[in-house]
């Protein structure tokens, strides 16, 4: 399995790199342009991501509620033994 595996990314890389397939009139402009287009995605997500967390931390309470007691001090000043 791991022999047919190699065989095949060997095949794969040496068309790849071989001097015929490698110069077919791409430039990198191309490639440049999808990287930036992925690049601005990534940006948009995060800032997106950034918005609503900051919108939920915002709904986060500073202050706890009261406690069953109201919100008094213990009778017995809080002491403990």
């Amino acid at each position: 399995m791991f022999t047919t595996l190699y065989a095949a990314i060997e095949v794969r890389l040496r068309t790849l790199l071989s001097p015929a397939v490698r110069d077919r009139g791409e430039g990198p402009v191309p490639h440049i342009v999808l990287v930036a287009i992925m690049a601005l995605a990534a940006a948009a997500i995060a800032a997106a991501v950034w918005e609503i967390a900051d919108g939920w931390m915002q709904q986060v309470p500073v202050q706890a509620p009261p406690g069953p007691g109201g919100g008094a001090p213990p009778a017995g000043g809080g002491g403990g033994s």
